[in-house]
């Protein structure tokens, strides 16, 4: 497999994979850019080093063989007499989700509609919209265009229980449903598996919800007795408001805060190793075995080795937005 990076500016574009001796892709649940930083060589002085243009704005494709992974724009750039690199850090059109603000009233949409509705008015292209048939009523005043669709997807999820991500395919934005493809891989021990290593914590665990109406007073309680009896009583309130499953609302709020556990695993590089994704892994020493979902991974490629660092889930895990 090869790998191939392009930097297109006023002069045009260039090959100038030989030029970099790092490359870091990353991404992460909470973020809809994806990030590429790496280091290009660079001297005032050796006419052996090609003097190339990279500068804030031009664009950046980075691929594997012949699958575009990256494709987006230099956001930042870093010079010093004391480095013979520029250190660039580019994201992909994600980031144009989160830095534009609108303001927008849906009524009776669904969520694929208010995000094919937002990609017609910023000329954004339209890629695969996940279909929820859902339809909601929302009014979003000064949101950025990233919380407007994660708010809508997000009210989706909370009527069928499906877990959404946006993420952008080359120009195109898509959202996906989270680790619904058929592309599992498997990592283990001597194999592909490098390390692993799991923190466990009960710092922001609720077990006990207090319910309590427009008035304040207590109308009732939710509760995972077994989580109380081994930890001791962790109590969060909650106020119902008008037209709010405030039960249903307790339930997840118990869900989403018991045992918090972080897994962080390393291995040889594999492109299909993102966000969203699942592996199953296979780790007996810190119990790190079964079906696991990706929250944020990092792609390196350094010194001809190619590697992944990945934070890994149980749990399906959705960035929730409420606008």
């Amino acid at each position: 497999m090869s790998i191939k990076l392009y930097i297109t500016s006023s002069t045009g574009t260039a090959d100038v994979t030989q030029l970099v001796p790092t490359i870091t892709w990353s991404g992460d649940y909470q973020q809809c850019a994806r990030t590429l930083e790496f280091g290009l060589i660079s001297s005032p002085t050796d006419a052996n080093i090609p003097t190339i243009k990279c500068e804030l704005g031009n664009g950046v494709v980075f691929m594997q063989d012949d699958r575009v992974l990256f494709d987006g724009y230099v956001f930042a750039r870093q010079k010093s007499t004391e480095s013979s690199t520029i250190d660039v850090t580019c994201f992909d059109r994600g980031i144009y989700l989160k830095r534009n603000e609108a303001v927008y009233q849906f009524t009776n949409m669904t969520p694929e509609a208010i995000t094919r509705r937002i990609c017609t008015d910023f000329k954004i292209s339209a890629g695969s919209l996940a279909a929820t048939g859902i339809k909601i009523s929302r009014n979003f005043i000064g949101v950025t265009l990233y919380r407007i669709i994660q708010t809508a997807y997000t009210l989706a999820s909370q009527s069928n229980g499906k877990i959404y991500q946006i993420r952008f395919d080359g120009p195109k934005l898509c959202v996906v449903e989270k680790a619904a493809g058929d592309e599992t891989l498997i990592i283990e021990g001597g194999s592909n598996l490098m390390s692993a290593s799991t923190s466990e914590s009960i710092e922001s665990m609720v077990n006990q919800v207090a319910i309590y109406n427009e008035n304040d007073k207590l109308i009732g309680t939710q509760k995972d007795q077994e989580l109380i009896d081994a930890y001791g009583l962790l109590q969060s309130y909650l106020r119902q408001t008008k037209g709010e499953d405030a039960a249903k609302a307790a339930k997840k709020l118990l869900l989403d805060n018991g045992i918090s556990q972080k897994i962080t695993i390393e291995n040889l590089g594999n492109i299909a190793n993102i966000t969203g994704g699942a592996v199953v892994v296979r780790e007996p020493y810190t119990g790190t075995v079964g079906l696991f979902y990706i929250d944020s991974d990092v792609h390196t490629w350094k010194n001809g080795l190619y590697l992944n660092k990945l934070v890994i889930n149980f749990k399906r895990i959705m960035d929730e937005q409420e606008a």
